[in-house]
C-alpha cells in the first residue's frame, strides 16, 4: 500500500489515521507514504513510525496562476521519481490525500493499472482531487456534500479520519462538561491574524470569564512575537494563560478544552468535533475560501459559531467566547452537537474501502 499526499502538514493527520487501521486490519500489510521531501510530512510521517520516500517537487504555493505552471516544470522529474517508486514497492492500491505530491503518484499508478483512491478532506475538492477524480477507483469525502462537486465520479462519504488516541478518548468520554479552557489554534503554522487578536484581548477576556484557562498554539513562526506582545501587556494572572509554539499530541489538550477557537481545516474539525467541544470558526479566507465551506455544515448543525477573518476585532471575539461560557445551556448544546458531527470510525471505514477496492482488482 502507497499513501500519498502532501502540501500542509494536515494532509499527513488522516493518512496516519488510514495507517494505523490498515495494520489492524492487516498486520502484515506495508504501508509506505510518498510525500514531498521538503514538506512537513518529512519530518511528521517518519516520526510517527512510517516509512517514508519524499518527491523532489518543492510547494505550489497558494495561487492557481502559479501553480499550474510550477506544477508543469517539476512534474518530470517527480514522475520519474515516482515511477522508481512504484516499480520498487509494487502497491496493489494508491490512496491519494490531496496535495500536488499527489499527481505525478495516480498518474504513475493508473498507468502501471494500480487503482487509487482518493481521500478529500475539505467540503470543497482540492485541486489535486478535481484533475484525479474521474481516474480513480473511489473518492472517499468528509462531507456528504462533496459529491455534488464531482458529478460522474463515485463518491463515498467516510468521514475524515481521525488518529486511534482521539477515537480512544472519545469511546472513554463521559456526559460534556464545561470547563473553563479555551484552546486557541490557527493550524500547523498558526494563524498571525487570529494570534494578533487574541493578544488584544487577553486582559478584557481574563477578566470578564472568571477562572478562565486559555492555550495558545501560536505557530512557530509567530511564537517569540506573541511572547514578547503578551508580556508587554502585563497581565494581572499571567499564569492563566500559556503560549506554546506547537505540541504533537493534540488529543490531550482538545479533550481538556471547554471551548475551541480556530481555523477550519478539515482535519481540525473532524478532531473536535470527536471530543465533542463547541467551536468558534475563524476560517483562513484565502485558498479560494474553502475553510468556510467546511464551517458551514458545523455552524448549519449548532456546533460552532462563524466570525469571518477580515472583520474579527478584539471585541468580536470576547463577544463570541463570553457568550458561550457565559450560557451553560448554550454550550452544552452546542457540544451535542459538535459530537453529532462526530465520525471517530472514518479511518476504518476508509481502510475497509481500500481493502475492498484491492480485492476488486485481484
Amino acid at each position: 500500500m502507497l499513501i500519498t499526499g502532501g502540501g500542509t502538514g494536515g494532509h499527513c493527520t488522516p493518512a496516519l489515521a488510514v495507517a494505523e487501521a490498515l495494520s489492524q486490519l492487516d498486520p502484515q500489510g506495508k504501508v509506505t507514504y510518498v510525500g514531498r521531501a521538503d514538506g512537513p510530512e518529512s519530518r511528521l510521517v517518519p516520526a510517527a513510525g512510517l516509512e517514508f520516500i519524499g518527491l523532489s517537487l518543492g510547494s505550489m504555493g497558494s495561487s492557481r496562476m502559479t501553480a499550474t505552471p510550477r506544477l508543469l516544470t517539476r512534474m518530470p522529474l517527480a514522475y520519474l521519481q515516482a515511477r522508481q517508486v512504484m516499480a520498487d514497492f509494487d502497491p496493489d492500491v494508491v490512496l491519494a490525500t490531496g496535495g500536488y505530491v499527489s499527481v505525478p503518484v495516480a498518474m504513475v499508478a493508473r498507468r502501471r493499472g494500480v487503482l487509487v483512491v482518493l481521500l478529500e478532506q475539505n467540503r470543497l475538492p482540492g485541486r489535486a482531487v478535481e484533475w484525479l477524480a474521474r481516474r480513480a477507483a473511489v473518492v472517499a469525502t468528509s462531507f456528504a456534500g462533496t459529491a455534488a462537486s464531482l458529478p460522474g465520479v463515485r463518491v463515498v462519504c467516510t468521514g475524515n479520519p481521525v488518529r486511534s488516541e482521539f477515537s480512544t478518548l472519545a469511546a472513554s468520554a463521559g456526559a460534556p462538561e464545561l470547563v473553563p479552557v479555551l484552546l486557541v489554534m490557527g493550524g500547523s503554522q498558526g494563524a498571525r491574524h487570529l494570534n494578533q487578536v487574541l493578544v488584544e484581548s487577553l486582559p478584557r477576556l481574563l477578566a470578564a470569564v472568571p477562572q478562565l484557562q486559555i492555550t495558545h498554539l501560536t505557530g512557530p513562526g509567530d511564537h517569540q512575537r506573541v511572547l514578547t506582545e503578551v508580556a508587554a501587556l502585563g497581565l494581572a494572572e499571567p499564569q492563566r494563560y500559556r503560549a506554546l509554539a506547537f505540541v504533537d499530541g493534540m488529543a490531550p489538550l482538545i479533550a481538556g478544552s471547554g471551548l475551541v477557537l480556530m481555523r477550519a481545516g478539515g482535519s481540525s474539525l473532524a478532531e473536535v468535533a470527536c471530543l465533542g467541544k463547541p467551536m468558534v470558526l475563524v476560517p483562513y479566507p484565502h485558498a479560494g475560501n474553502h475553510q468556510t465551506a467546511n464551517a458551514t455544515p458545523f455552524v448549519e448543525a449548532g456546533a460552532a459559531v462563524l466570525a469571518e477573518d477580515p472583520g474579527l476585532t478584539a471585541e468580536t471575539l470576547i463577544g463570541e467566547v463570553t457568550g458561550i461560557f457565559g450560557d451553560p445551556a448554550t454550550w452544552e448544546r452546542m457540544a451535542r452537537a459538535s459530537s453529532t458531527m462526530a465520525r471517530p470510525g472514518a479511518a476504518a471505514e476508509v481502510a475497509e474501502l481500500l481493502a475492498s477496492v484491492a480485492r476488486g482488482a485481484s
